[in-house]
């Protein structure tokens, strides 16, 4: 039987060969962690044929509009990205990931998703259900815990 110890050094295992694949990932492919997540959100959206706009980008990272212009003329320079109209719009853009199907980059930053997919496949319904709720739990409280913790933070520091 499954103790609490048992779950807490599981999820702590989770995170340390993430950060580990992570790194793996950007040294491969030379970019920095905002460019890989903003190419795993294209691609996730790509996969759900919902376009993606700078504006979206820039709400996703929290950064600002020229920070954003900035990472995307970059990604875009190096050849991950492009610009093309935005679908009945012609004024405005959508950014689209150019990383070809199959390739050894998109399988580096699909790592987790497939492994992740790949786990769930073998639980059934409930199973995956339990894990996705006990999974948002954490993430939820994670969240919550940071919050407060700024928002200390932030009440010691000197005006």
């Amino acid at each position: 039987m499954a103790t609490e110890a048992d779950v807490v050094k599981a999820v702590d295992d989770l995170s340390e060969s993430g950060a580990a694949s992570e790194r793996v990932a950007l040294q491969s492919l030379g970019i920095g962690p905002n460019d890989a997540k903003v190419l795993r959100f294209l691609l996730a959206r790509e996969d759900a044929d919902e376009p993606v706009t700078p504006r979206l980008l820039s709400e996703m990272l929290g950064i600002s509009s020229a920070a954003t212009t900035a990472l995307i003329d970059r990604l875009a320079d190096a050849g991950w990205v492009e610009r093309v109209p935005f679908p009945g719009d012609r004024r405005s853009i959508v950014v689209r990931a150019t990383v070809d199907e199959g390739s050894p980059a998109r399988r580096l930053l699909a790592v987790r998703r497939s492994s992740v997919a790949a786990a769930a496949a073998r639980l059934g319904a409930a199973e995956r259900r339990v894990v996705a709720d006990f999974l948002g739990e954490v993430a939820r409280g994670e969240q919550h815990q940071m919050e407060r913790l700024r928002s200390r933070e932030e009440g010691t520091r000197p005006a």
